[in-house]
């Protein structure tokens, strides 16, 4: 089983998941040309994404170094990113289990009725394994990791479900579509309670900002690429310094303008990956509903088909700075946000359809959640570390490692808090994830 997740690892998800859809297609009767062109296209939109995100984080580094060293950061604990915590979390103790584990969890809650998602988003499960390993560390006990991993994909195939009709609507996902990446379902679960908070706030819930609202307000100015821009620049106007203007106004431009591509592009690049995935959901769908008439089963996917909306893109973008500035305000915190940044697109994108696209609600929920989030892995950092010298790539000697996905993950606080109070507290968390997923059921509520 330790080859098997290797081999996973090494593959990654522009090769591993391709071929999970190609088998999966193939199994449900389609021509093989149709397999092989579907897989093909997910695989290239994976690609596509992931140099448009890679392109984000590195002309954003900079910038983002130059404003935690301007505001004086002593903060000693690298944020790895979720490529990093992929690699660790696949190649950790609970890589090996990770994945029979979770399908088997998938399967039970299937026949129990509670979920009526097939999770087909393999590939992520590494967030599972990251989380399990970091519980395993802290706690000394394999045990408690395998609970907190299976746990954790509990939540995400109920809120997979909870979150599916808005994300269709919202986005336009094919029919039978549903989103299980597990840490955006992590977040979807407060985005309820805040947007319940936000309309009894007075003031604010009458503000409704999105980016089309923004745009036909403000014309040219509210046009995405154009908020890129804007954010680019003055990001870089603060993170470059003042020593030299002229320097810094040209890389500030720079940045905004790789910004204003970023804002055009991951949307196209996302239509790519969609252009892979409608005739596996057709398929699958004809199929389940053949198998459950009574239920409405979708397959549970990857929150890159909904990135490259444009509120999901620019409430990601006024979150980069945010988080940054509160990273070094926050007293007790000792973890700097780097790697994860570029990532926020795929943390937030399920809660974005709860708000309606709302960019200012999105954007204050999100800054508190991950603000406090910061909290947990500055506290996890040590467990962080010991797990990524011994599973990680790179790592170094002497450096403390932490990461937004998954240290600072509410989950994860959860379960290392309930490794303190032992067993019982796993079977108590069990119990209450299932019955808020019986409850959702039996009132249909999404």
């Amino acid at each position: 089983m330790a080859f098997i997740t290797q081999f996973i690892n090494d593959l990654g998800n522009f090769i591993f998941i391709p071929i999970i859809f190609l088998i999966i297609m193939k199994l449900l009767k389609r021509p093989l040309s149709e397999c092989i062109s579907s897989a093909m296209k997910v695989g290239i939109g994976f690609i596509a994404l992931t140099m448009t995100i890679n392109l984000m984080l590195e002309k954003l580094s900079p910038a983002i170094n130059g404003l935690a060293a301007s505001t004086g950061s002593t903060l000693k604990a690298i944020d790895v990113g979720g490529a990093a915590t992929a690699v660790m979390g696949f190649g950790s103790d609970l890589g090996a289990i990770v994945i029979p584990l979770c399908v088997a969890v998938n399967i039970v809650l299937l026949l129990l009725k509670i979920t009526d998602c097939v999770n087909v988003d393999v590939f992520n499960l590494h967030q599972n394994a990251s989380i399990g390993a970091i519980v395993a560390a802290y706690s000394g006990n394999l045990f408690y990791g395998i609970l907190a991993a299976g746990l954790f994909h509990v939540w995400a195939l109920i809120a997979a479900d909870l979150g599916a009709k808005k994300n269709k609507e919202y986005f336009g996902l094919p029919d039978g579509v549903s989103i299980s990446h597990p840490v955006a379902n992590t977040y979807l679960m407060f985005a309820y309670p805040f947007n319940w908070l936000f309309d009894h706030i007075p003031g604010l819930n009458k503000l409704n900002v999105t980016a089309e609202t923004i745009q036909k307000k403000f014309g040219i100015l509210g046009d995405p690429t154009i908020v890129g821009f804007i954010l680019g620049f003055i990001l870089g106007l603060f993170g470059y310094g003042f020593d030299n203007m002229y320097k810094t106004i040209i890389s500030s431009l720079q940045l905004g303008m790789y910004l204003a591509a970023i804002m055009l592009l991951l949307p196209k690049m996302t239509s790519i990956m969609m252009e892979g995935l409608v005739p596996l959901s057709n398929a699958a769908r004809k199929m389940l509903v053949k198998k459950f008439p009574d239920r409405n089963i979708t397959v549970g996917m990857d929150t890159a088909l909904i990135i490259g909306n444009p509120n999901v893109i620019a409430s990601s973008l006024l979150l980069i700075p945010t988080i940054e500035v509160i990273a070094i305000l926050l007293p007790g915190n000792i973890v700097m946000p780097l790697g994860d940044l570029s990532q926020f697109v795929f943390f937030i994108a399920c809660m974005v359809p709860v708000f309606k696209g709302n960019v200012i609600r999105t954007w204050l929920s999100s800054s508190i959640l991950f603000g406090g989030g910061l909290w947990i892995a500055s506290w996890m950092a040590k467990p962080m570390t010991q797990v990524f010298m011994k599973f990680g790539a790179g790592a170094k000697k002497g450096v403390l490692y932490s990461a937004l996905n998954p240290a600072a993950n509410p989950f994860t606080g959860l379960f290392a808090a309930a490794t303190h109070v032992g067993i019982i507290a796993f079977v108590a968390i069990a119990v209450v994830l299932l019955a808020v997923g019986y409850y959702l059921k039996k009132k249909k509520i999404n």
